[in-house]
């Protein structure tokens, strides 16, 4: 899967998509740190990439509508802990090889996955 992790998740996830087989782009590897919502909604678009982000303005599907997206997955965080963040990713990794976040907008929380739409 191709995966484009926000500026707001620890460039350190990474390895984690790596090593799960996924290519793996980053905001700030791609020099688009400070772009726009927009704009990385339609890199996204344009690369075919599932976004990954902790920003809650993609958690509105009427905003950035994830179905001709190849999924936005928001991962929430309250505590801001890596570790806490690592765990987030790895309940995600350990999802995709029984469903696919394209089209879908998945709001992965502590002991869930929810899954819009559903």
């Amino acid at each position: 899967m191709r995966i484009k992790l926000d500026e707001c998740v620890d460039v350190r996830l990474t390895r984690l998509f790596e090593d799960a087989g996924h290519d793996v782009e980053t905001v700030f590897s791609e020099k688009l740190a400070g772009a726009s919502d927009k704009s990385l909604y339609e890199i996204c678009l344009k690369e075919k990439r599932t976004f990954v982000t902790q920003d809650l303005d993609f958690s509105n599907p009427f905003v950035f509508d994830p179905v001709p997206t190849k999924g936005i997955v928001i991962l929430r965080n309250p505590s801001q802990l890596l570790n806490d963040l690592e765990g987030l990713a790895k309940e995600m990794i350990s999802l995709l090889p029984k469903e696919s976040p394209a089209g879908h907008l998945w709001v992965v929380a502590k002991s869930r996955i929810r899954i819009w739409p559903a």
